[in-house]
């Protein structure tokens, strides 16, 4: 089993690998600035990493900081939202997967809270929900990654179909229809980095 710094290099390197990826979706219904804001991503994460002490929590709100101070956007807030209400949740004395699965829970809970977004409305949450499903479902931390990853994958092929209410990409409507949300793409592939 890797441990926690190895997943975050991992997370760090797929979001500077993606970042073209993302750079293309974004700017076919948003303002095309969401791969610069992975790499920022990635450089808060790798900040972090930098000074953790091996206490989750702390670790967590660390890497939720650097993420905030590395990537000022929308995007990257609500990215550092998830670290940083993620480290209310977890506790030495749970299982690895456990705190996976109350982490997952209280980012979703913290992004829809402070991005004002629903399941459904074409964000990243649409492919966040799915991949905690999979982990509620999951009987342990191995076959949970790679569920999770299925299901994040599958949840942001689906934002396609779906009516976009947030940012750019609400403005355009119908137009963005058949596009994949790129933010919900971030998400997949940061589970698919941890498979």
């Amino acid at each position: 089993m890797r441990d926690f710094k190895t997943y975050l290099d991992l997370v760090a390197v797929a979001l500077e690998n993606n970042s073209k990826r993302f750079e293309e979706l974004d700017s076919a219904a948003g303002d095309g600035d969401l791969g610069i804001t992975a790499g920022k991503i990635a450089g808060g994460i790798r900040a972090g990493s930098k000074s953790m002490t091996g206490d989750l929590k702390a670790d967590l709100m660390g890497i939720g900081r650097e993420i905030s101070k590395s990537a000022p956007s929308t995007f990257g807030t609500l990215f550092a939202t998830g670290f940083i209400r993620a480290s209310t949740v977890v506790a030495a004395e749970n299982d690895a997967l456990t705190n996976l699965r109350k982490a997952i829970q209280a980012a979703f809970d913290g992004v829809s809270a402070r991005g004002k977004a629903q399941l459904g409305e074409r964000t990243l949450l649409d492919a966040l929900h799915p991949a905690l499903q999979a982990l509620n479902e999951a009987k342990d931390l191995s076959s949970a990654l790679p569920l999770a990853a299925t299901a994040a994958r599958a949840g942001a092929k689906s934002t396609a179909e779906m009516m976009p209410r947030h940012g750019r990409a609400g403005w355009i409507g119908e137009r963005a229809k058949g596009l994949e949300d790129a933010g919900a793409n971030v998400i997949a592939v940061v589970f698919e980095a941890l498979d």
